[in-house]
């Protein structure tokens, strides 16, 4: 309903600015459609983009228990690695951005159509037993969400209001993505690829509830964000503890502004070579709800840092570079994310992770509208633990039809990832197994090895 009613309300503003004797319509392709008041003082722009996907992932290793009935090690597994082709409708995203009354009184409203489903739903039916304790009804635990995602969950990415009077005082209000991760700070159409990074999905926070204070010199070329969040993301719609999560980032370029961009296509031609870099910095502290009251309370604190550099090279290449690290400490083991199961059976309280990305392109032909870019990147989950490691390596290339307007992107990837990382097959298989012992590898016959995945990609992106 609410998403509905925002809808409405952008329709609504639109025709605020009627009759068109007192606005001005401009259509563009790429741009969207964009009412300006005569004055120039409230406007609103209407955009929208997809992007429409066939992809196949081809797992070399996927392990399996293979015999169920073994109730000690060494368990019997199998490999069921496999090809699995899919077509997806990746984003299909309205936007709705302008200004009201005042040049520096700034609006964004931006919805997704495509949006997976938010979160797991989990309904436990108890057991029924007789008089005599037998059970007639031995209970049902039904789950679904992570298995059942349709991707036609309607979710509001964007909604906040930006006040700028001034270069060197912002401010900004809503639900917007927090200013850590340059990677993630590139709007999704805008990817050099048909992907972000596996560092940048897995350290950004992405969006989150708050207020930020944000500007810069006159030029821009030194910039700052500094900003209170929830520190929930978008998985609740409040806080439920004490705390709150902080963040800030201060950038800095050779010639200001700095552009969240990463295609060569959208460098200026005028810009030459630049050198732009940027430091951000992100903590929360959360204390999760016990449903057991017997469990006393104990607080999750997660510090996370951030450096990155970028090489721009007119519209000939890039070359952009990002590294990410980042701490949890908690007071009970067990409040330790999946990704530190390691430091959970060790006993250990806290869990250092780092990650980096190498990525950068070239235009491959005199028209400019061809596309040839390269990645790696890698994550360690737990510095202190061996075979935890995932890495990708990426080839992309890119066919900008009339810009972005209408591109058509072809890139595979390939990625490996240890058998003691969160998201391996033998990870999976190894932590599901508690009778084991997860760092021996004669505890499973044969021997589980480090996941091996292929991922060829075909998008086709469309914007309005």
């Amino acid at each position: 309903m609410r998403l509905r009613s925002a809808a409405l309300a952008a329709v609504v503003c639109v025709g605020c600015l009627a009759p068109a004797r007192a606005a001005n319509v401009s259509l563009e392709g790429g741009q969207g459609v964009t009412v300006t008041s005569d004055d120039g003082d409230t406007s609103i722009n209407l955009g929208f983009y997809a992007q429409f996907r066939f992809q196949v992932v081809k797992r070399k290793y996927l392990w399996r228990r293979s015999d169920l009935n073994q109730g000690f090690p060494p368990f019997s597994i199998e490999n069921f690695g496999r090809a699995e082709p899919s077509f997806q409708v990746r984003r299909a995203r309205l936007i709705a951005q302008g200004t009201i009354l005042k040049k520096w009184f700034n609006y964004k409203v931006e919805v997704d159509f495509a949006g997976n489903d938010e979160g797991l739903r989990r309904v436990f039916i108890p057991p029924v037993f007789t008089v005599g304790g037998a059970s007639d009804f031995p209970g049902v635990d039904i789950i679904a969400g992570a298995n059942d995602q349709d991707g036609r969950s309607l979710k509001l990415l964007d909604a906040y209001a930006d006040f700028t009077p001034k270069a060197y005082a912002r401010f900004r209000a809503g639900q917007f993505k927090v200013p850590f991760g340059r990677q993630e700070l590139v709007s999704d159409n805008k990817l050099q690829m048909t992907q972000r990074s596996i560092a940048s999905d897995f350290f950004a926070p992405g969006r989150d509830r708050g207020f930020m204070f944000h500007g810069g010199t006159d030029t821009q070329r030194v910039q700052y964000k500094l900003g209170a969040f929830n520190g929930t993301g978008l998985t609740t719609a409040q806080n439920l503890d004490t705390s709150l999560a902080y963040a800030a980032r201060i950038s800095m370029t050779t010639s200001g502004p700095f552009l969240d961009i990463e295609d060569v296509v959208d460098q200026p031609p005028s810009m030459g070579v630049r050198v732009q870099g940027g430091l951000a910095w992100y903590t929360s502290t959360d204390t999760p709800v016990r449903a057991n009251p017997q469990i006393p309370e104990s607080d999750i604190r997660n510090t996370r840092y951030e450096a990155d550099l970028g090489l721009f090279f007119g519209q000939r290449g890039n070359l952009v570079m990002d590294y990410y690290t980042r701490r949890y400490s908690v007071d009970q083991t067990f409040d330790l994310p999946s990704s530190c199961y390691g430091a959970f059976i060790q006993g250990r309280f806290s869990c250092d992770q780092s990650g980096y990305t190498v990525q950068g392109g070239v235009l491959v032909d005199r028209k400019r509208n061809q596309e040839l870019s390269l990645r790696y990147s890698a994550l360690d989950y737990d510095r202190d633990l061996d075979d935890d490691r995932s890495t990708e390596s990426t080839l992309n290339y890119t066919y900008y039809m009339f810009r972005h307007t209408l591109q058509i992107s072809a890139a595979v990837s390939y990625f490996e990832i240890g058998r003691n990382a969160a998201g391996s097959s033998a990870f999976a298989v190894k932590s599901a197994n508690p009778t084991a012992d997860f760092f021996d590898p004669a505890s499973f016959s044969p021997a589980l090895t480090d996941d091996k995945n292929w991922l060829g990609v075909i998008q086709l992106q469309w914007t309005f």
